[in-house]
C-alpha cells in the first residue's frame, strides 16, 4: 500500500509529493473512525507500535478500502479488527484470564471505544489512580493510596457534587439537565498534559501562542487538587502516564520551551513531581505499578463501566453522578 497527496488540488502545485508506502506484511490491526463526525475513517496498526488514521469522504469509500486489506498475517493468524465485537469479547475474556495486564487492556478498551491517539478530540484517557501526591514515600498496600474508582472524578469531592446536583436540579425544566458541564477528555485536556511534546499543537490551538502560565501544567499536585475541586475541571488522565516505556518528554522541557511565568514568578519548566518520586522515569514507573496492582484491579471494572460500559450514558450515568453535557455524547 501506499498514499501520495493529490497533486495541485490545494494549492496548485505541479511537482508530485512524496508518497507514503505501508507494508501489508507489517499490518497487524485495523479499527473503524470517525472523522470529524462522520463515521469514514480507518486507522491501520503497524508491527513497530505505530499507527496511521486515514479519513474518508464518505463511509462507503472507506468500507471498500477496508475490504481490500488482508484478513490474515503470512502465520494465518487473523489480523483483528478493534471496533469489532468479537475482538473486544476476546480481549475481556483474556484480561479475567489475567493475559493481558491492566494498561494494555485500558489502550484496547479506548481503542474499541472509539479513541486513537492520531485523534486529538477522541484521545485514549486513563484513569487517575493515585490520591496521595505529598508523601515522601509511596505505600501501594494501602488502600488510602488509591483513588476511588467506584465514582467518577466528579463525584470524588462531596461538597462539589452537592453544587453539581443543585445545578442540576435547576435544570429540571431543561431538556437535558445535565452534572458535569466539562468532559474528562478533550482536546485542549490533552495538548495541556502533553504541550512539552507537541508543542505545535498547542501553538495551532491557541492561534500562535501558548496558554496563560497559570493555566499551563506544571504540578503533578496541583493539577490533582484542581481537578477534585474546581467546578469546571474533572478531567482523567492520559496513558502516557503510566507507560513505562515513555521517554517521559511530557514532563520534561527537553525543548527549552519558553512556557512563561505564573503570577507568583515561578517560571514553568519540567514539570513538579510528587515527593514520592524521585525523576519523571521513576514518577511512570510507580504510576504503572499502581495501576497494576491488586487494589486498583479489584475496582478498575467499575471505572471501566463509567467511561465505556453501562453506566456512561442515559439513567444509569445519572443514578451513578456521571452525567456530562450533551455535546459531550457526540
Amino acid at each position: 500500500m501506499y498514499f501520495q497527496p493529490a497533486v495541485g488540488v490545494i494549492n496548485f502545485e505541479t511537482t508530485p509529493q512524496a508518497s507514503t508506502w505501508f507494508f501489508q506484511r507489517d499490518l497487524q490491526a485495523t479499527a473503524r473512525r470517525y472523522y470529524g463526525l462522520k463515521d469514514s475513517a480507518l486507522e491501520l496498526f503497524w508491527k513497530d507500535g505505530s499507527s496511521t488514521l486515514f479519513g474518508f469522504e464518505r463511509k462507503h469509500e472507506r468500507e471498500q478500502v477496508f475490504r481490500l486489506l488482508p484478513t490474515h498475517r503470512n502465520t494465518n493468524n487473523i489480523i483483528p479488527c478493534h471496533t469489532d465485537r468479537e475482538f473486544i469479547v476476546q480481549a475481556s475474556q483474556e484480561w479475567q484470564r489475567g493475559n493481558v495486564n491492566n494498561y494494555d487492556y485500558l489502550l484496547l478498551l479506548n481503542s474499541a471505544a472509539g479513541r486513537s491517539v492520531q485523534d486529538l478530540s477522541r484521545y485514549p484517557v486513563f484513569p487517575w489512580i493515585i490520591s496521595d501526591y505529598e508523601s515522601t514515600t509511596l505505600d501501594l498496600t494501602n488502600e488510602k493510596t488509591f483513588r476511588d474508582l467506584t465514582k467518577p472524578i466528579g463525584a470524588l469531592n462531596k461538597k462539589r457534587l452537592d453544587y453539581f446536583k443543585q445545578r442540576f436540579e435547576g435544570m429540571a425544566e431543561m431538556e437535558d439537565p445535565f452534572l458535569y458541564g466539562t468532559h474528562y477528555s478533550a482536546a485542549g485536556y490533552v495538548l495541556y498534559y502533553l504541550v512539552r511534546s507537541m508543542p505545535e499543537h498547542m501553538l495551532c490551538l491557541q492561534n500562535g501562542k501558548f496558554d496563560a502560565p497559570d493555566r499551563m501544567f506544571h504540578s503533578i499536585h496541583s493539577c490533582n487538587a484542581c481537578v477534585l475541586s474546581n467546578h469546571a475541571d474533572v478531567k482523567e488522565l492520559t496513558p502516557e502516564f503510566y507507560n513505562p516505556n515513555n521517554d517521559f518528554d511530557f514532563l520534561i522541557n527537553a525543548r527549552g520551551l519558553q512556557l512563561g511565568a505564573t503570577q507568583n514568578g515561578d517560571r514553568v519548566d519540567d514539570v513538579s513531581l510528587p515527593p514520592w518520586a524521585k525523576s519523571a522515569r521513576d514518577f511512570l514507573r510507580k504510576n504503572n505499578k499502581a495501576l497494576e496492582s491488586e487494589i486498583c484491579t479489584a475496582t478498575l471494572p467499575r471505572w471501566i463501566d463509567l467511561i465505556f460500559g453501562s453506566k456512561s450514558r442515559g439513567d444509569a450515568a445519572k443514578e451513578a453522578n456521571n452525567l456530562f453535557h450533551r455535546s459531550a455524547y457526540l
